[in-house]
Order: C-alpha cells, then structure tokens, then sequence
C-alpha cells in the first residue's frame, strides 16, 4: 500500500521541502512538493519530517537493562533470567522509539561474564527476527577492557579485563558476528594496539573511552584503527599539560576522529559542547547512554557497581563516589532539541569561539542537527545506504516532529514515529 504523509516539511540532505513524503513497501519511493496521491494519505499539519533517530550507545530502558535484565522495583533487584532477556530487548527498543529511535546499538556495560553471555544471545536472537518498531542494529561492548580504576566511572572494576582476543572471538560468536563496536583503553600498550587491529579485521568499530591514556599511547591505538571516542569529555578521560593525554590527542586530530556527545546538560556544559562540535569538524554522534530507569519515574535508586546511584529528575548520579554520572535519562529527541538550541544561539564554545562564523539559518541547523542524530552514525557503522536521510529507495523510518519557539528556546516534540514503513 502507498502511503503519502502531506503538507510537512521534509527534512532532505539538499534542503526543506515543503510538500509530502510517499512510503510503499517500507520504502521511502519519493519526497515530492505539494501534495502526493496516494492510498493512504495523512495530513501532518506542517509538521516537520525527519529521518529517524540512529542512537548508537545507551544500556536500557523502560525499567530494563540490557546486561542485567528486568529491575522489579518492588524488591529493588534485577532479575537476570536468560529466558527473558530478549523480551527485555524488545522493551527497550519500544521504551526509546516513543522518542523517535528507530535503529540502535545496543550497549553492554563492565559485568560477569554470564551476564555478557546472556547479552549476546538475546542480541544475536532480537537483530535475526525482527518484528516491528525500532529495529536492533547491533552490539556494543562498552567498559569491559578498561584499565584504570581510576576511570572506570559507574562501571564496576573487579569485572576489567586485559584485551584478549580469544575471550573476544568467543562472545562474538555467541552474538551472530553483530558486535558492532567495543570500548578499548589504550594504556593497556601492545595488547591494546593488536585487540584493536583485530577489531578492524573483524569489521567492528574501536573506540576509546574511560581512558588515562598518555597522547603516545592514544595515537598508537589511532593508527591501529581506533575510529570514535565514547561519551567524549565523559568517562572520564585523561588531559596532561606536561605530555598529553585523550583529550589533547583529540584537540590535535580534529575532523579526523569521530565523537560521541551525550548533549543532555549534565554529561557536558553546553560551552564543552560547541567546543566539541566546532574542534571536531562536526563529526559527530548525539547518544544517549540511557539507563533502564528512562520511562520509569517510579525507580528512586539502585545498586551499582558496589555502590548506590540515586535517580533524579533527569540525572542519575552515584551516591558515594563525587561528580560521577551513572548513564542518562536522555532520550534522542531530547537531545535534537539541546543540539538545535546550541545551533540557534551560535554558543561560544571554550578555546574555539562561536560555533558559527555568523548565524546560522533555523533550516539549515535542522538539517545539520539531524546529521548528527541519524546520518553520521549510519556513516560510521556502515548503514548509510539503508538508513540516515530521507531519500528515494532508503528505508521507511521516519520522525514526525513538531517545533515552536517558545522565549529563545525551540522545543521538539515528536507527534509520531515510523519504522520500517509502519507506525510505532
């Protein structure tokens, strides 16, 4: 069946097309001015069309987390039964294509080996039998091989391991080869450069996070195909004025590297993120990092890392460790609205000045900001050719979102949300 979505404003790579998105088959078969003739026909009011969001890094949500399973929060525990965990899987892809996801890679954080076992089998059993809704593009093995306790964040440390490629191979295949990418640390020296190496032969992503590495040892796993920085300016990460750590190597690498920005205003001050934006030549990807506490108000605290992390409002932070951060409650649409204000505003970022040369046009910073959200990440993990932009012959997923101003802010709210050519 033919479907026309008209009078919207189409949010294209050339441009904002003011007319009508035409679906058939769970394919985008034309984005036309005025109106389309079609089957089905829906008028969204003028409305704006955006490709779907593409959130490459977050752990849960809707009260499930991706490593430890359902949370029952009347006995404040999870329960890890493996039977479950690809319902589990399926909830959180539900919980977040309510804010306009549509695809995913989904994370799993430092824990037991039987716990990333379960993972990986629910994975490799949700990406193989897709049914509807946002669609589980594959895996990610976050904090596993991180060295120093020192940066481990929320993420548990007795669970660390050296780089080891046979430990790796063996959870790849329990996954169906869907790891997409994995969390290296870079001071682990020589194991670190040679797990990386073998992550590329394997076609998965190296990214570097939670990381003390020294400038040398962060370049060295550059060069061997580190290709993104997880959670940048997160995790935490190393800065040295006497030597250089992760943080001087990215300031020097520019465009060339790719980096994560969890835009929610508590991962990073606005000013970090224009900085980030402007060094990194904009080749960026908005995340989320969402825990299983995204949709569920009724989650005040739980156990985490032999620790206590206390839910707030649109935080999450860890009881008795300072300053430190236990994921996010952010969701991708929450974060097209902070990016588009920063756009808007032209903020100042530090050591880089304003984000623009001159104001930019509302249009073109939607068009930009949705690169961030959907295209770059499709680019990165190889889906540009099915997902990322509105165009002929890619897939059907789509966000229909409504933006005002409201004082000097613009808000988002996303009105309806399609996935493979269906609504969610």
């Amino acid at each position: 069946m033919k479907k026309a979505f008209v009078n919207g404003k189409v949010v294209t790579p050339k441009g904002i097309v003011k007319g009508s998105l035409v679906i058939e088959d769970g394919k985008i078969s034309g984005v036309v001015s005025g109106k389309a003739k079609a089957d089905y026909i829906e008028d969204v009011k003028g409305a704006y069309l955006l490709p779907g969001f593409f959130d490459t890094h977050l752990h849960g949500g809707g009260g499930y987390s991706s490593s430890q399973g359902r949370y029952d929060a009347k006995l404040k525990v999870f329960v890890g039964k493996e039977e479950e965990y690809p319902e589990n899987f399926q909830q959180i892809l539900k919980t977040h294509a309510r804010h306009g996801t549509t695809s995913m890679i989904l994370s799993t954080a430092t824990d037991s080996e039987e716990n990333i076992n379960k993972f990986m089998k629910a994975g490799c059993e949700v990406i193989n039998n897709y049914s509807n809704g946002a669609r589980l593009l594959g895996l990610d093995i976050e904090g596993v091989f991180i060295k120093d306790t020192a940066y481990s964040g929320a993420q548990e440390p007795r669970y660390f391991r050296k780089p080891d490629v046979k430990y790796f191979d063996r959870i790849m295949k329990l996954s169906g080869w869907n790891i997409k990418r994995t969390l290296v640390a870079p001071e682990w020296g020589a194991p670190a450069v040679n797990f990386v190496k073998h992550l590329v032969r394997n076609g998965v992503v190296p990214g570097v996070g939670h990381s003390g590495a020294s400038y040398a040892d962060f370049m060295k796993a550059y060069d061997a195909g580190v290709k993104v920085i997880i959670h940048c300016g997160n995790g935490p990460m190393s800065q040295n004025f006497k030597g250089g750590g992760v943080l001087d190597a990215l300031f020097h690498l520019r465009g060339k590297i790719c980096a994560e920005l969890i835009c929610d205003y508590h991962h990073l001050n606005p000013v970090w993120v224009s900085s980030f934006l402007k060094n990194f030549n904009f080749n960026v990807l908005g995340v989320t990092d969402s825990m299983f506490v995204l949709g569920r108000d009724d989650i005040k605290e739980f156990g985490k890392a032999g620790n206590t992390a206390v839910v707030k409002k649109d935080i999450i932070l860890m009881k008795h460790k300072a300053n430190c951060l236990c994921g996010s409650k952010l969701s991708m649409d929450r974060a097209f609205q902070n990016f588009l204000n920063i756009f808007m505003k032209n903020l100042t970022g530090y050591l880089t000045g304003p984000l623009f040369a001159k104001p930019i046009k509302f249009d073109k910073a939607l068009i930009e900001v949705s690169k961030l959200l959907s295209l770059n990440p499709a680019k990165l993990y190889g889906f540009d050719k099915e997902i990322g932009t509105l165009e002929k012959g890619k897939r059907a997923d789509v966000v229909i979102m409504q933006i005002k101003k409201t004082g000097s802010d613009y808000k988002c709210t996303v009105k309806k949300v399609i996935a493979n050519g269906k609504a969610i």
